[in-house]
């Protein structure tokens, strides 16, 4: 649960919000005056001046003691910030009557009476924006922590797609050659130790690189020259993150696709560049029309819901068929 009461009110869109709610308030209260002259005019303007200052400096102390403030809980938190409002409000408003009395303006004729409506105006208004921000915020939550939520059972259920394939391969070379069935053991609990050792949606392009190493370790017991692999990374990404297990499920594709069902060697490439602002992966196998193993199609949807819900539409993952080759290519933002 997010225990944070107070919100940021440093953000870009929350200061516009709070200058274009300050000045609807400033406008409709002046409504209480109107007149078509210019003392009207200028006394908007003696308000406007007053409101920004006031919702301005406010934002820059919140922005400032927010952490402070969240040490508390809601209700004595918000006690001491509205005691910081109204004393704050208390100094602008009787320092501009100070200013509009020495320089004779006359735009302000009871100060303590102004004194008061600015103060309830401000008070209200922040407690109006305090609550909006604080819905808004535990919403953003709510959807950051089902979006997780959703990415972690899919993840859950592309490993053990995994293990089992894995298991198989180990299964086939039991009989076949012990020690490298041992091996091969040793190398799928290496990989799943990682995998499992803590809870994470995105890990550093390095280590989704050592995965695949040690998954395509396993298959190489399995499948001896006739898999190679060949790979092009730009040392540059290799410290972004990526989405955790996107990057082997595509590799174990390209091995159940382009290696798997015909006895002549295949050679599966990986390139990994940069592209403007995008890292762009590309998984290339052979194609063998009449030797096509059916799959599910799990793995590919399931990558492509976690960019989905980790990347909105900004990342992508398609996959095409270019004469004797198979091509899958995912592109992810930087």
């Amino acid at each position: 649960m997010n225990h944070l009461w107070l919100a940021d009110f440093s953000d870009t869109m929350r200061i516009f919000t709070v200058i274009v709610v300050t000045e609807m308030m400033v406008v409709v209260y002046a409504l209480s005056f109107l007149s078509l002259d210019m003392l009207f005019l200028n006394q908007l303007a003696v308000l406007s001046l007053l409101a920004q200052l006031i919702a301005i400096t406010l934002i820059l102390i919140l922005s400032k003691i927010r952490p402070y403030l969240n040490q508390f809980t809601a209700y004595p938190g918000l006690l001491i910030l509205l005691l910081i409002t109204v004393v704050l409000t208390s100094l602008y408003t009787q320092f501009l009557a100070w200013v509009d009395h020495a320089l004779g303006f006359g735009l302000i004729e009871d100060a303590n009476l102004l004194n008061i409506k600015i103060t309830l105006a401000t008070t209200m208004t922040l407690l109006a924006l305090l609550r909006y921000f604080y819905v808004q915020d535990q919403w953003a939550w709510q959807v950051n922590a089902h979006a997780k939520a959703e990415i972690n059972a899919l993840q859950a259920r592309i490993k053990p797609h995994f293990l089992y394939n894995s298991l198989n391969s180990i299964a086939s070379l039991i009989s076949i050659d012990g020690p490298k069935a041992e091996q091969a053991v040793l190398n799928l609990s290496s990989l799943f130790r990682k995998a499992f050792s803590k809870k994470q949606t995105k890990v550093p392009l390095r280590k989704e690189l050592e995965w695949v190493e040690e998954y395509l370790a396993i298959e190489k017991l399995r499948f001896a020259d006739r898999l190679q692999f060949q790979s092009t990374v730009d040392t540059s990404l290799l410290d972004f993150d990526v989405p955790v297990l996107s990057l082997q499920p595509l590799i174990e594709n390209a091995v159940l696709h382009g290696i798997e069902p015909v006895s002549k060697p295949g050679v599966i490439q990986l390139n990994i560049n940069k592209q403007v602002s995008s890292m762009i992966i590309t998984v290339t196998n052979p194609y063998h029309d009449q030797h096509q193993s059916q799959g599910s199609g799990s793995a590919v949807s399931n990558i492509k819901k976690r960019l989905q819900l980790s990347y909105d539409n900004k990342a992508t993952l398609t996959q095409h068929q270019s004469s004797d080759l198979f091509v899958s290519q995912m592109v992810i933002p930087l």
